[in-house]
């Protein structure tokens, strides 16, 4: 038995405003991405991509069209039920890492887990373990004030991944890293996605960082202008 694909848009748009003052963020898109994929998204300013991201992730809904996720269509999803799908299977990296000041970098990454209420035992076996993965052992009682940019990304990919998310959504992820830094965060998530099997979705507006995806979606009014395999196996060295 064939699955379904992991993600389905179908005519999917979204507008904002009413009017002569509407906006239409997103034009009737027919996309599918499948599980296992490393989709890399890019646009100028007002194409779409982050509205495209925001839906997938449940933090928005299209005006029509149809979102399905695993194959069951999200329309039917009320709040409560898409802040399970956000909870469950989605894990989120941002370009400001979101992370708690003055909280050390285990209790950030265990958050998620207080949020399902796992009993503290296990959320700090399972923080600690996904601090090991992103190269952070030895760091789990340091604050994020006594961390590095790369370290507290890595500690934000951490949190993403704690929960063992189907699907992880990058936004900007190198955005406030050097050269540097920005390679080792993309190596690290080249690696979770080839050995974990952890779908990436990210929306970049550097070319090189999109050159990390086997996928490249391309965002122009709204449309999907293109959308193309290309070769991302080689290695990235600076």
């Amino acid at each position: 038995m064939t699955l379904p694909p992991l993600i389905t848009f179908k005519d999917l748009s979204k507008s904002y405003g009413r009017g002569e003052a509407t906006i239409r963020a997103l034009d009737k898109i027919n996309l599918s991405i499948t599980s296992g994929e490393f989709v890399a998204i890019m646009g100028p300013s007002g194409s779409g991509k982050s509205t495209a991201m925001n839906i997938i992730g449940g933090l928005d809904v299209p005006t029509s069209g149809e979102y399905l996720f695993q194959g069951i269509p999200t329309s039917a999803f009320d709040r409560s039920q898409l802040t399970l799908l956000r909870r469950h299977m989605l894990g989120f990296v941002f370009q400001g890492f979101n992370l708690l000041a003055r909280t050390s970098a285990v209790e950030n990454v265990e958050l998620p887990l207080v949020y399902r209420g796992m009993e503290q035992r296990e959320r700090r076996r399972r923080a600690l373990l996904a601090l090991e993965q992103v190269g952070l052992a030895g760091r789990e009682n340091h604050t994020t004030q006594e961390l590095s940019g790369g370290q507290q990304q890595r500690v934000a990919i951490a949190r993403a991944i704690v929960t063992d998310p189907a699907v992880l959504l990058a936004d900007e992820p190198t955005g406030n890293l050097d050269t540097k830094t920005s390679v080792e965060i993309m190596d690290l998530i080249t690696r979770l996605n080839r050995e974990n099997g952890i779908t990436v979705i990210m929306v970049t507006h550097e070319e090189d960082i999109a050159a990390y995806g086997k996928r490249l979606l391309r965002f122009v009014d709204g449309h999907l202008a293109s959308d193309e395999l290309q070769n991302a196996e080689a290695e990235h060295v600076l």
